[in-house]
């Protein structure tokens, strides 16, 4: 009779174990579909769509730092496909994604991505380690397509309804900004997105102003005309100070206006750099009442104009007389 040896033996026994306690230990439960690890994007939020293959899975929870997202799932059981809305910071950011059944934890698995700001300077520089997240590729749209339209037609050029673009779905979070930009708010995302063979699909014209300059051309051939030009209308980079689809200020700017302005020019944080009056203080550059425009917080564009002007500094209005300029608000 041949001998088994001891070390074999002890091996088939643990495969045997493992085997039958097989049926009883849940598969894995949490597949991510989007987005990707070490990717970078430059909106404040990201889609993170996942497959879920467990029945006992009842709820999937995203955190970020110390906030946490969650989504009650169908009660179907089998394979649920889930995407949730997620917040997210400038910079690095953490995402702990976990399948839950009740209070158990079934699954967990986490991601960094990073958010860049093309105007705030300490978010300009991407590491190397990101890579730029895109959304729309075959496979990921393949993926989602199960509940979501991802084709336009021509009747989605002009839809009758912001519902009814096959945008809205994923996009609609953007809508409840304060101030929205016109085509936006009526669903005329294909008003400034394309669809170009051998182009990334639904991206935009560049430079900017080839898109804004379409509906905006009053404002193209006025500031044409002046002498001296803003960098980055100079360059026909409009969406570096503006967001395309909606905002928390009325021009539609990325963040505060003088926040906006200050975050290159440094040397005006101040507002010393207009002339200090009798008690040595500068001008305000926020916080005071706009007399010219009721309706918007006073900012540095209450002074200067920030596309084009006729003078360096770009004041607005006429500035031969400087007394008189300034008595535009400043009655005596």
């Amino acid at each position: 009779m041949t001998r088994v040896p001891r070390c074999l033996l002890s091996c088939c026994c643990a495969v045997a174990l493992l085997l039958a306690l097989a049926p009883l230990c849940p598969a894995l439960a949490l597949q991510i579909l989007t987005p990707v690890d070490n990717s970078y994007l430059e909106f404040n939020q990201v889609t993170v769509a996942v497959v879920i293959d467990n029945p006992a899975a009842t709820v999937l929870q995203v955190a970020v730092g110390t906030k946490k997202y969650r989504k009650e799932l169908a009660k179907s059981g089998g394979v649920r496909q889930v995407c949730l809305f997620v917040p997210l910071e400038r910079g690095q950011n953490r995402l702990e994604l976990s399948v839950l059944a009740g209070a158990t934890v079934l699954e967990r698995k986490t991601l960094e991505l990073y958010v860049r700001s093309a105007v705030l300077k300490p978010y300009q520089k991407v590491p190397d380690r990101f890579r730029r997240l895109y959304f729309h590729q075959p496979e990921t749209e393949a993926a989602c397509a199960a509940c979501h339209r991802m084709e336009a037609t021509v009747y989605d050029i002009t839809p009758q309804k912001p519902e009814d673009s096959p945008c809205y779905t994923c996009h609609k979070n953007k809508m409840e900004r304060s101030y929205k930009h016109k085509p936006f708010a009526a669903g005329y995302c294909f008003s400034c997105h394309e669809v170009v063979k051998g182009k990334r699909k639904y991206a935009t014209r560049k430079p900017d102003q080839q898109s804004c300059f379409v509906c905006h051309s009053a404002e193209g051939r006025h500031w044409k005309q002046q002498k001296v030009h803003h960098g980055p209308t100079a360059v026909g980079n409009c969406t570096l100070c503006h967001d395309p689809h909606a905002s928390d200020w009325p021009a539609l700017e990325q963040i505060h206006p003088t926040e906006l302005c200050i975050n290159c020019h440094h040397d005006k944080k101040s507002g010393a750099h207009v002339i200090a009056g009798f008690f040595g203080k500068g001008h305000p550059v926020r916080g005071a009442r706009n007399p010219l425009k009721e309706e918007r917080p006073f900012s540095c564009a209450g002074c200067h104009n920030p596309h084009a002007g006729k003078t360096q500094n770009l004041l607005n209005q006429e500035r031969e007389n400087l007394a008189k300029y300034c008595q535009t608000c400043h009655k005596l």
